[in-house]
């Protein structure tokens, strides 16, 4: 059975304190720069950005034209792709929009009897709070009044400079700029995307970061695809809706589903707003209210159905953004760089959380953009210790033991807050307060649960001693192996931390046990537990010795030869050692037993171990 957790015993104090605040604070920092840089070199970095956003999402289509017509080619077709996409809907947009905005320029009188039916039919204590309003205006304006207006003067025309003359043409000089820049980076983007990772990896080694290049890879992929999906999904969206505004009557509805399709990249609020434009129109063209409440009645059904059964049933659970940080990450973009940061905020808040689950040093970019955990769980266990609330983190665990029972809550709950634990530790993330009070509340939270349940008896019974090496302080694998075979009726005990060579031999010479689990994960603890297991041997030749733990796999050559009968490396492997003795003497027990099938042996069992 190899140790769970490790345990790293460290003194803290005021330095460990300040780095405490320093990891704290390194990310905010990082965060504050980030934004200023990316605020101060909006020119640079936002055709960077769209480039290398169209770059994955257009990835897995290069990847597999690349197959039939090389890498040149296949980045060329994607290129001209994107372009006439992106100029087909530039155009389409600008002459749609100015039809409309003639067309309802030319229904005023409608729109202006409707708000004055509409103003008849307020309700009084609105009137009466629309006159306070106006009476509070004119107070205030007698009070205050305008100031004298000054005397027009005539001035004679000058002459237009030539910066004057050359003013208006710089926003299309520039545009045009942007747009052959993000054409040539998407290019050189999708030709070179090996090229770039391959440098990448080798940037990142040097500032000695592990990135492994299939980590990469995969996290391209997965991004690419949910964009690549939830793009289909979004064009799915706005063919629906242009449809809908067909039928209903209302004009252009190929603009209604392009604006659509557009808008339902913005997270959450997209889709409402493409709802309101076309309801706005056909408030102007028809008469009363019905086509309006239709049209956003129509769009709002499409949108839940994509949301609640396209989107999981094609993406998946995608790539786990929390919808908080979806809508906090599309104000932030919107607040950096306008209407083109809020199209762009889904990919990009796609993108940083796979990066997070991928480059380690980005980590905190999961844990903020990650979606909201299962509850019940190892992380609001661990979530609760942290807080120093061990008696909420005992009712997590105890709740979720009720509902699943005990092996699971060990393998769910315990086992993976115990490694998590030691990770956060290696790195400095907790301290050695939140360190002890995790392993003091496992500890004896682990025989709280096992007495939950109801612990048969293995006849004749099994018995099994639980042991630490010699200076080993890792000793809550070994209580979860204890645990789990008293469940199974086989009769446990572990005989405490600190305990000497002479005092351990003493012990198994007074319990006679079966079996002895010896738990050594500190490579320290390797010569000591060399001359355990000789002692333990020397005792009887019949005893069962099994060691587990980090250190004792590494050095299992020496193990078996100092005398241990076998190694294991999880408490599966010592419980299924346990189970095959039971069986074994089970068969021995009865006539002609070593004869006898399996299943007839198995009858011998208790009632729990025939149900293994």
């Amino acid at each position: 059975m190899a140790e769970i957790e490790k345990q790293t015993e460290q003194p803290y104090g005021e330095s460990e304190d300040h780095f405490a605040m320093l990891s704290v604070a390194a990310p905010v920092c990082a965060l504050i720069i980030a934004t200023g840089a990316l605020y101060l070199g909006r020119t640079v970095l936002f055709p960077l950005t769209i480039a290398l956003i169209l770059s994955v999402l257009f990835s897995p289509v290069a990847t597999r034209l690349e197959r039939y017509f090389g890498r040149l080619i296949s980045a060329a077709l994607v290129v001209l792709l994107a372009i006439g996409a992106i100029a087909a809907i530039g155009y389409f947009l600008t002459i749609e929009l100015t039809n409309v905005a003639d067309q309802v320029s030319g229904y005023s009188d409608n729109i202006g009897n409707k708000l004055a039916a509409l103003e008849k039919n307020t309700p009084p204590w609105l009137q009466h709070i629309k006159e306070a309003v106006s009476d509070v205006q004119r107070r205030m304006a007698t009070t205050n009044p305008a100031p004298r207006q000054p005397r027009e003067v005539m001035a004679l025309p000058v002459p237009a400079s030539l910066g004057d003359s050359v003013r208006p043409i710089v926003p299309i000089v520039d545009g045009m700029l942007k747009t052959l820049l993000i054409i040539m980076l998407l290019f050189f983007l999708l030709y070179s995307r090996r090229d770039l990772r391959d440098r990448f990896v080798r940037l990142a080694a040097r500032g000695r970061i592990p990135i492994a290049p299939q980590a990469i890879e995969t996290a391209g992929y997965t991004v690419g695809r949910y964009l690549l999906l939830f793009s289909a999904i979004n064009l799915a969206y706005g063919i629906a809706a242009g449809t809908v505004a067909w039928f209903l009557g209302l004009p252009s509805a190929p603009l209604w589903g392009l604006l659509a399709f557009l808008l339902r990249f913005i997270p959450y609020v997209g889709a409402i707003s493409s709802a309101i434009l076309p309801a706005l129109v056909a408030f102007a063209l028809f008469p009363g209210w019905s086509k309006a409440l239709e049209i956003l009645g129509a769009f709002v059904i499409i949108d839940q159905l994509a949301a609640q059964f396209a989107e999981p049933f094609i993406i998946g659970r995608g790539i786990d953004v929390s919808p908080v940080a979806l809508l906090i990450s599309a104000m932030y973009w919107y607040w950096l760089w306008g209407i083109p940061g809020l199209l762009l905020s889904t990919p990009l808040t796609a993108c940083l959380k796979v990066a997070g689950d991928f480059i380690p040093p980005l980590g905190f970019l999961s844990i903020l953009l990650g979606a909201d955990r299962v509850l019940d769980d190892y992380h609001d266990f661990y979530r609760l210790l942290l807080e120093l609330n061990p008696s909420g983190a005992r009712e997590v665990a105890i709740r979720y033991c009720d509902e699943n029972g005990l092996e699971r809550t060990f393998d769910d709950v315990i086992a993976p807050t115990l490694a998590l634990m030691g990770e956060e530790r290696t790195d400095g993330h907790i301290s050695g307060e939140n360190q002890r009070l995790i392993i003091d509340t496992t500890h004896q939270l682990i025989a709280e649960l096992g007495n939950r349940f109801i612990k048969s008896r293995v006849a004749p019974s099994v018995r099994v001693m639980g042991v630490l090496a010699p200076g080993e302080q890792h000793f809550l694998g070994l209580l979860i192996l204890l645990e789990l075979l008293r469940k199974e009726g086989v009769v446990a005990t572990f005989t405490g931390e600190n305990k000497s060579p002479d005092e351990i031999c003493d012990l198994v010479k007074r319990f006679t046990p079966d079996f002895v689990f010896i738990s050594c994960v500190t490579a320290e603890c390797l010569p000591a537990t060399l001359e355990l297991v000789a002692a333990l041997r020397s005792i009887s030749s019949r005893l069962t010795i099994v060691a587990g733990g980090e250190a004792a796999l590494h050095q299992s050559t020496e193990l078996i030869n100092a005398g241990c009968s076998q190694l294991c490396a999880n408490p599966n492997e010592a419980r299924r050692a346990v189970r095959r003795f039971i069986l074994q003497r089970a068969k021995s027990r009865l006539p002609f037993g070593a004869l006898l099938p399996r299943r007839y042996a198995r009858a011998a069992l208790p009632a729990t171990e025939k149900a293994k």
